[in-house]
């Protein structure tokens, strides 16, 4: 047995071996009250003392069965606290009349879900093993002489104790080993720091934990201060062991979306006719627009193959490649918004909508209700059942955004000579608050650009991270792309053209930007020697002209052999991030500044591109081309913006 563990202890510490064992217990002035646990003794904590008490090396014994690992001042601990449990329980078992029935979860709790019941015991129960009383008959002398070994004890006695210790845990364990269900405390079944750590995020019960990680996903310990990913494993193991009492953990919830393929994601959840993704989503059959009264006549010249509404979205989608990039994703959204409405909140086909119904899809928009129905957590994954087709209602700008995808998607299909009319064409489009699209105030002012610089040349020179960021904000800025386009851009991008005034020639980076649009982006000189230097940093060299052309400009920094793009997502986590960092530093010198900054996304840097060059006189087509507007009107609203700061300027000055 491993050193420093205690033994059951009681108050009759004289007591000889076998005391008691085949008599009543001694007489008691009064009977104990019954004492509740501050935990509840469950199936492992047996499982684990068993190992114990056989000699079974501590430090496996709490990795196989304890939340904690191979800690082995908790698992001391825990073998103290499960000994003196024990011995309280058969305090308990004491104190009961004979004709009280046994009852799993012996405890002060009313708690008639805990261990059921298994017979009486000495009555051909786990109780009634050979040698072995009925626990209702021991006494606290004969428990403590049960596991406290006499002077001079032989190696056959030893022995023959040690099988007696474990029928005897054999025999409690019905009575006293309870089962967990979902209203129990977290601080019952796990160990106190633990307990405390959940509680503290506000996971009080096992409900609440299950809840938490079914919402939280495969890092739901995030959410808990000092719980990393081995010990929410452990909880996880735990929680699945007891899921015929607490309810499985659902599967999808504990995928690593990162590296879950589609498909791996997609099959976690099966199609269903409820509000559900595109990729999840059965059209009741009266509802799949066969029979739309907007659909052409047979032998029409149909020309796609689609026999559904949600057959002819996906064929619409698939001409706005490439899948899965910042427009496609925008079109997936709205198309899925409109057929979810059309059958589930309007009762009809997409095929089957009138005027009168597109009209009343856009006031739908703007306050989506009922909101459990279509409202839902920002970020939640698509495969999960708490997914939701809003995360609250538009703003008339997106209303706008809205109606002008919806209305393309159905003049496409018209196209496709798939429905015989487009309902949105009578429609007017809607208006947008403020006086353009674009929201020049999301941009930095000079002192914050520069102060953006300098903090990011202050970043560890040790992280691998840091000059891939450095690279990234100057080259965010000096080209204004939208991070859709950062993340897509490569190596084999790049375009140099000779000029006779600079022997370095002049580089573009060319591309297929938003709208599926040719982009062609001037790359300057000193941008050009940052990326050369930000390769080499990466191990590519600083000839990025003999590296293969798929070779993202932006990397991954994890050294795993995969050379892969980032994805949008992981680009926007890195600005928030750095954004979230800059913040930090400047609250305690300018906290209105700091707060700018941890609102900040990489588009404010296209903003403060388009803003900045206006103020030193580049020409307003040059900006226009450079960040691929395909409006002079709309590069304009940066003019205003500037006419704007100058009279601000002025006005501040006092002249007048």
């Amino acid at each position: 047995m491993p050193d420093n563990v205690r033994l059951p202890d009681c108050t009759t510490p004289n007591a000889t071996p076998d005391a008691g064992l085949n008599r009543p217990a001694p007489v008691r002035r009064r009977k104990r009250a019954a004492v509740a646990p501050s935990r509840w003794l469950g199936p492992h904590h047996f499982a684990f003392y068993r190992g114990v008490l056989e000699g079974v090396d501590l430090a496996r014994l709490a990795d196989r069965y304890l939340d904690t690992g191979r800690d082995l001042r908790i698992a001391r601990a825990t073998a103290d606290w499960i000994a003196e449990e024990l011995t309280r329980g058969v305090r308990r078992l004491a104190t009961r009349p004979a004709t009280r029935p046994a009852r799993g979860g012996d405890s002060a709790h009313p708690a008639p879900h805990h261990a059921a019941h298994q017979g009486e015991p000495g009555q051909g129960g786990a109780a009634g093993i050979a040698g072995t009383p009925s626990p209702r008959r021991w006494s606290e002398a004969a428990w403590h002489a049960l596991f406290h070994a006499p002077a001079g004890e032989s190696a056959t006695a030893r022995q023959a104790r040690r099988q007696r210790q474990q029928r005897a845990l054999d025999a409690l364990q019905p009575l006293l080993a309870a089962r967990p269900a979902p209203d129990d405390a977290v601080s019952g079944w796990f160990t106190p720091a633990i307990a405390e750590r959940l509680g503290a995020a506000g996971w009080t019960t096992l409900a609440a934990l299950q809840a938490g990680i079914a919402h939280g996903g495969a890092r739901w310990y995030r959410a808990v201060a000092r719980i990393g990913a081995h010990t929410a494993r452990r909880i996880e193991a735990w929680l699945a062991e007891f899921a015929t009492e607490l309810g499985p953990i659902p599967p999808a919830a504990l995928v690593p979306r990162r590296s879950a393929s589609a498909a791996e994601l997609a099959s976690l959840r099966p199609p269903a006719a409820m509000v559900a993704p595109l990729e999840a989503l059965l059209l009741p059959p009266a509802l799949d627009g066969r029979l739309g009264h907007n659909r052409t006549a047979a032998g029409s010249g149909q020309r796609i193959a689609a026999q559904t509404d949600l057959m002819a979205i996906h064929a619409w989608l698939g001409v706005h490649p490439p899948v899965g990039g910042h427009t496609w994703r925008a079109y997936r959204t709205q198309a899925e918004r409109f057929l979810l409405w059309a059958v589930f909140a309007r009762g009809k086909a997409l095929s089957d909508l009138t005027v009168e119904d597109c009209s009343a899809y856009l006031a739908f928009l703007a306050d989506p209700q009922p909101a459990a129905l279509w409202v839902g957590a920002r970020g939640t994954p698509r495969y999960r059942f708490d997914w939701r087709p809003f995360e609250g209602p538009l703003s008339p700008g997106s209303v706008r955004q809205a109606f002008t995808i919806v209305k393309s998607l159905c003049a496409w299909l018209v196209s496709a000579q798939y429905l015989r009319y487009n309902p949105f064409a009578l429609l007017p489009k809607p208006k947008a608050a403020g006086q353009g699209r674009i929201k020049v105030a999301r941009s930095f002012t000079d002192a914050q650009w520069q102060f953006l610089r300098s903090f990011a040349a202050g970043l560890p020179p040790e992280d691998a991270r840091t000059a891939r960021m450095q690279f990234l904000l100057r080259f965010a800025y000096a080209t204004g792309l939208r991070i859709s386009e950062q993340a897509q851009v490569t190596v084999g991008d790049l375009r140099q053209q000779d000029l006779a005034a600079d022997q370095r020639g002049m580089w573009t980076l060319s591309f297929v930007g938003k709208g599926t649009r040719a982009r062609e982006v001037h790359m300057p000189a000193p941008v050009i020697e940052a990326l050369r230097d930000y390769l080499a940093v990466r191990g590519l060299g600083r000839a990025f002209e003999r590296l293969h052309p798929e070779t993202p400009l932006i990397g991954r920094v994890k050294t795993d052999g995969h050379a892969g793009k980032l994805s949008v997502a992981q680009l926007d986590a890195i600005w928030k991030g750095f954004f979230a960092q800059a913040a930090d530093v400047l609250a305690a010198e300018d906290p209105a500044g700091a707060a700018r900054l941890a609102q900040a996304s990489a588009h404010w840097l296209r903003h403060t591109f388009g803003s900045h060059a206006i103020a030193r006189g580049v020409a307003l087509d040059v900006v226009q081309h450079q960040l691929g507007h395909a409006s002079l009107a709309t590069t304009s609203v940066y003019v205003h913006a500037e006419d704007a700061r100058r009279a601000r300027e002025l006005d501040q000055a006092g002249m007048y």
